[in-house]
């Protein structure tokens, strides 16, 4: 990357600052800077000593982000360890899960198939249920023709015997 030249204003002064940044990442600290000097802006205090001062403070709050960077790399840093574990783990259960939900599908479709043939089989046994109703309807109708029958045949063979013995009755007087 090419040196950036830029102009930029710090407690009133203009200076000449060649940096590799963009112009508006040296601009932005520039400003930060000037607001720094300027929040020390005391009477009291010779202009090389509010710079030293804003100096310190600024140097304190970079201190304090240094610590903070620090400490957050070391809390950062198991995980960032074990990343790679837990990637490799959730790639597994990834796999597992499609499996699971393969075979889920699969199962699914499975069970609709058997609840097709369930519903075929229910309306075989319902049309074969009501053609046993209509024949033990003619089965007892047949029942009761045969019963009938029967008596008819009893009591045709009674009047059948009766008339026998009427006719052997008829025999012997004659």
């Amino acid at each position: 990357m090419a040196d950036n030249k830029i102009v930029v204003n710090i407690a009133g002064m203009d200076y000449t600052l060649v940096s590799e940044k963009e112009n508006n990442e040296i601009k932005q600290i520039a400003a930060y800077v000037d607001k720094k000097i300027r929040e020390i802006d005391n009477d009291k205090l010779t202009r090389e000593n509010q710079l030293v001062l804003a100096s310190v403070n600024i140097a304190d709050e970079m201190y304090k982000i240094l610590i903070k960077h620090k400490e957050l790399r070391e809390k950062a840093k198991e995980p960032i360890e074990n990343y790679p574990k837990i990637k490799e783990a959730y790639k597994k259960l990834e796999e597992e899960n499609k499996i699971t939900k393969d075979d889920f599908e699969k199962s699914k479709k499975d069970f609709m198939e058997s609840m097709k043939k369930i519903d075929g089989l229910n309306s075989t046994i319902n049309r074969l249920n009501a053609e046993i109703d209509k024949k033990n309807k003619i089965n007892k109708s047949k029942d009761e023709n045969l019963k009938k029958l029967r008596e008819n045949l009893t009591k045709l063979q009674e009047e059948n015997l009766d008339l026998q013995k009427e006719n052997e009755d008829l025999k012997r007087d004659l």
